[in-house]
């Protein structure tokens, strides 16, 4: 039976609900700018930390995770500094109300450039940090990725600290971990530990894509925590938490299922976003929406997508694609539960050329492989 996974506030029908702290009412969030029923490739829709010494960049070297002999509170006191919270307001549709989430970010250079999750600061018209003394600074948005959940934001003030990142890929289970975060808004720079329960998770996120490069952990996170840092012993982050699953409709509530993005996942985006406004997705130029069959078998995990529509002059459209085409596989990889189709294309880069298995929508029903070279989305017309 599938769990409800919560990033917070949790949303009864949602699969995965954020870790947005409200106040008052209103920003809900969510992971993409993508509808389940009709998706997109042809534009990427844009769909809580630690510290030391300031280093001038989110370049940083690191340990082994649990190398320190540093105490719980000297890494705490080490960190928190770098630790904000962010408050992101939108205005409402309907009259002069607005609504107001907040979550946490973390300081990663001297010049300002906070990162955070996209749905903390997704749909917000405007920003301000609150740093861990309780002085306050707007910030603007410099880029998110919505399909791995990373933003950067900056503030044009002196900043306290500086995260250190840590090296994900030396994470294990097992690794204790403390987490920092502004617990329901409210309770800012609340610190939390616990373990490192797995490495290498992913989620669906209900939205046709999964939420991958994950380390489960059991360190309690809440509403309010998205965007902050899964610290390791030496004081390094190793994750951005994100995510937690409560249980499914039904079954008994789960405990200790906490989720954050690997550092050097957040690391690399972070650095991108700074450089670029953005992350480079690959472009293949189609609408899409997945095909639903009815009477589908258990263990019946294929998912291939229906093409919609073809951009033209578009790589899709160059290939040959037309409206009505179904793709079961990219480079011999079977789109399926495990596989969604822009999980799968988003792990190439702009100028591959891949092989997509496709099946007629235009009489044969037969399959065909096409070969496409992908473009970039800021190369599109």
């Amino acid at each position: 039976m599938q769990r409800q996974i919560s990033i917070l506030p949790a949303i009864a029908l949602m699969a995965i609900a954020l870790l947005i702290g409200l106040i008052g009412g209103g920003l809900l969030g969510g992971l993409a700018g993508y509808h389940y029923g009709s998706q997109s490739n042809s534009e990427a829709t844009v769909a809580e930390a630690t510290a030391s010494s300031p280093p001038s960049s989110p370049d940083t070297g690191s340990t082994s995770s649990n190398a320190s002999t540093q105490t719980t509170g000297d890494i705490v006191a080490a960190v928190n500094p770098a630790v904000v919270t962010i408050v992101s307001e939108q205005r409402s549709d309907f009259g002069p109300s607005r609504s107001t989430g907040t979550g946490t970010g973390m300081i990663i250079d001297t010049e300002g450039h906070i990162v955070t999750n996209h749905h903390v600061v997704d749909g917000a018209d405007s920003l301000e940090v609150i740093f861990s003394d309780g002085e306050r600074a707007s910030a603007t948005l410099i880029g998110s990725d919505p399909y791995q959940d990373v933003a950067v934001i900056k503030v044009d003030a002196q900043v306290p600290a500086t995260i250190t990142f840590g090296d994900s890929d030396k994470v294990k289970p097992g690794d204790s971990v403390i987490a920092i975060g502004s617990a329901l808004g409210e309770f800012r720079n609340t610190v939390t530990d616990g373990i490192v329960s797995a490495t290498g998770r992913s989620l669906d996120t209900g939205q046709g894509y999964r939420l991958e490069n994950l380390i489960q952990h059991d360190a309690p996170i809440n509403p309010g925590n998205s965007g902050g840092p899964l610290i390791n012993m030496s004081g390094e982050v190793i994750g951005m938490n994100t995510a937690v699953v409560r249980g499914g409709f039904g079954q008994p509530g789960a405990e200790g299922l906490g989720f954050a993005i690997e550092s050097n996942t957040v690391k690399r985006f972070a650095e991108q976003i700074i450089a670029e406004g953005r992350v480079e997705r690959p472009y293949l130029g189609i609408s899409f929406r997945p095909v639903t069959r009815a009477g589908r078998s258990i263990g019946d995990s294929e998912q291939p997508v229906l093409v919609m529509e073809v951009a033209s002059g578009s790589p899709a459209d160059e290939a040959g694609l037309r409206p009505g085409d179904v793709i079961t596989a990219i480079d011999g990889t079977t789109l399926d539960d495990e596989h969604p189709f822009l999980n799968v294309l988003y792990s190439y880069e702009p100028g591959d050329t891949v092989t997509l298995t496709v099946q007629s929508g235009r009489g044969s029903g037969q399959s065909r492989d096409v070969d496409v070279t992908l473009g970039s989305q800021s190369d599109r017309n």
